[in-house]
């Protein structure tokens, strides 16, 4: 699956978020995991981040989460 940004959706690595908060390449830092904003969706505005899994059951699985979030790089947007 490709995703908003371009590149391939990977899980452990892709994230969707409000990219008017955190601008497409943002790398972040979660729970130790290093993720990089490379999708958005509707839903996902303001200080929401959807976490990519390649099986829906997982996705499922892991809920609805709050965790604290620390921006590793933040990159501009165009």
């Amino acid at each position: 699956m490709y995703t908003a940004s371009g590149e391939l959706a990977v899980e452990g690595v892709t994230i969707a978020a409000d990219t008017s908060v955190l601008p497409f390449g943002t790398e972040v830092i979660i729970d130790g995991n290093r993720y990089i904003v490379q999708d958005r969706g509707r839903v996902i505005k303001n200080n929401r981040i959807d976490v990519y899994f390649e099986n829906h059951q997982d996705a499922l699985e892991f809920g609805v989460q709050y965790k604290e979030v620390f921006i590793e790089r933040m990159v501009e947007n165009n």
